[in-house]
């Protein structure tokens, strides 16, 4: 039952109040009444009522004299006026006191009767918001729930002083956010066991709470995480209670103040999300991302198509001149560009989909390989998108575009000079320069144009037109017209194409195909 008190001057209304109402089945009993405002400030601290009624005009203190004094001295029960006549400016000052009711006499039962059924609605509705307020403040799980969504305008000492009552005010904060690598069938069933598992490790230790906030799984612990030997060490242990689930798990900093632990824990999630481009197998911090390392290259001021179509360039060469050492240098520039394109994980993934599939297709279509089984190809590329770091992806498409090649590396320098060979006739009719090649092969240029003439006798220049001659000679004696085999062989200009082909043969290209 909800506790009343009535006060007015007049013995007959109270009387008459207490006679009138069906306060029991109203939800209230009347614990006392009182002739004057200072009789009841006695009564009230005595009986602690929820609700008050009191008339405005009574001696020594009058009803608003009352309810401001209760006001001041921190008493938040709800309030009903009692008037003899509609003032204007009374109920004013009573809407400033925040009072529950206004009730003009003599007192029409209905409407005191609605009145008190609004009041008590809200008075339980109070009594549920402190009920929880006093679990919030003995569960520091709660707590911590708080702290991780917090509320705009928080009162700093009253958030202050339930972090002192549940036992969190320490001089150190380090909060950890786990994310396991789960189905959203299997992620509630993988929350609860890993959460489980924590609990015992790090609150039966004293060494702060875990919370479950889904997706994740919140550990704040009250020792800073300093060092990498105490990180991986939480990680470690983590990956054993985990067991099989795979997961990611971020720091998000130390800190000393429980207000900042929200921005800790901002920095953490961050940190989960861009865990694709960070060092796998360890517990991630805030900003320390895989390709802010030195062996991830800073690029050009190109645009990011012109680099894209280089990078392809130089890859499907790379791999077709059989030079293993030049192909993770250049899918990590790959990497660099998508990602300072700002691409997400997905976005990421889907990217090298695309240039790995280009790839591929240019091999295949190669005189020197036969396309593998499109089973293995397309498996390959479907699971692209499983992987949960960067750099297993790029050491993935890097084995398997070898083994697409079947390369097994150059085998000294006669196999390299066999290749270039091999790589000309092949490419006879593409800009082919010595300085790419030498790129390719990890050689200066002039070193690698004396290693070439001194095994084949020829400059790599004069070999490449002979090459193209040849084959000319065969076009031009399908019936083909000069000017389409001099595109045909790699020259962009006729007459450039005529000069060469007299220097080579001692007559011109018409003159072969009509003697």
């Amino acid at each position: 039952m909800i506790k009343a008190v009535i006060v007015d001057d007049e013995p007959k209304l109270r009387q008459g109040l207490q006679t009138l109402i069906a306060w029991e089945s109203l939800g209230f009993t009347i614990a006392a009444t009182a002739g004057n405002g200072r009789d009841a400030l006695k009564i009230i601290e005595d009986e602690e009522p929820e609700l008050l009624i009191a008339d405005i005009r009574m001696p020594v203190m009058d009803g608003l004299q009352l309810i401001q004094h209760l006001r001041s001295a921190g008493h938040q029960l709800q309030c009903i006026i009692l008037s003899g006549y509609a003032d204007f400016e009374y109920a004013k000052q009573a809407i400033k006191y925040g009072v529950a009711g206004y009730l003009v006499k003599p007192v029409n039962i209905a409407e005191m009767t609605a009145t008190l059924k609004l009041v008590r609605g809200q008075i339980e509705e109070e009594r549920l918001r402190r009920d929880w307020n006093r679990t919030q403040v003995k569960n520091p799980e709660l707590c911590l729930q708080k702290l991780l969504n917090p509320e705009k305008n928080e009162d700093p000492a009253a958030l202050r002083s339930m972090i002192r009552q549940t036992g969190l005010l320490w001089s150190h904060y380090e909060i950890v956010v786990i994310s396991p690598r789960v189905s959203e069938a299997d992620r509630s069933e993988s929350l609860s066991r890993l959460s489980a598992g924590l609990k015992r490790g790090i609150e039966e230790r004293n060494r702060g709470i875990v919370t479950e906030s889904p997706p994740y799984i919140i550990l704040l612990l009250n020792a800073p995480l300093h060092g990498r030997l105490r990180r991986d060490q939480l990680y470690e242990e983590i990956r054993c209670i985990a067991g099989d689930t795979r997961f990611i798990a971020a720091t998000g900093g130390t800190v000393t103040e429980p207000g900042h632990i929200y921005n800790a824990y901002v920095n953490a999630r961050q940190a989960v999300k861009q865990a694709f481009f960070s060092f796998h197998d360890r517990l991630l911090e805030p900003g320390l991302i895989l390709l802010s390392s030195p062996e991830f290259p800073c690029l050009s001021g190109d645009t990011d198509e012109k680099v894209l179509d280089d990078l392809i360039f130089r890859l499907y060469y790379s791999l077709d001149a059989g030079n293993k050492s030049m192909v993770m240098p250049l899918l990590k520039e790959a990497a660099a560009l998508f990602y300072r394109q700002e691409q997400e994980e997905k976005s990421v993934k889907q990217s090298f989909f695309f240039l790995t599939n280009a790839i591929i297709h240019r091999l295949a279509a190669s005189s020197r390989i036969e396309p593998k089984e499109m089973e293995s190809v397309s498996r390959f590329l479907n699971g692209i998108y499983q992987y949960d770091y960067l750099l297993d992806l790029l050491e993935e498409t890097h084995h398997f575009l070898f083994e697409f090649t079947e390369d097994s590396g150059p085998k000294g320098k006669e196999q390299e000079i066999k290749q270039m060979i091999d790589f000309i006739h092949r490419h006879y009719a593409e800009d082919l320069r010595l300085s790419t090649l030498a790129g390719l092969l990890n050689y200066s240029t002039p070193y690698l144009g004396q290693l070439f003439r001194s095994k084949t006798g020829e400059y790599f220049n004069t070999y490449l037109d002979k090459v193209r001659i040849q084959k000319a000679k065969e076009l031009l004696a399908q019936g083909m017209k000069v000017y389409e085999v001099a595109e045909l062989i790699g020259y962009a200009s006729v007459n450039y194409f005529f000069s060469k082909f007299k220097k080579y043969e001692g007559r011109s290209p018409s003159e072969y195909k009509n003697p």
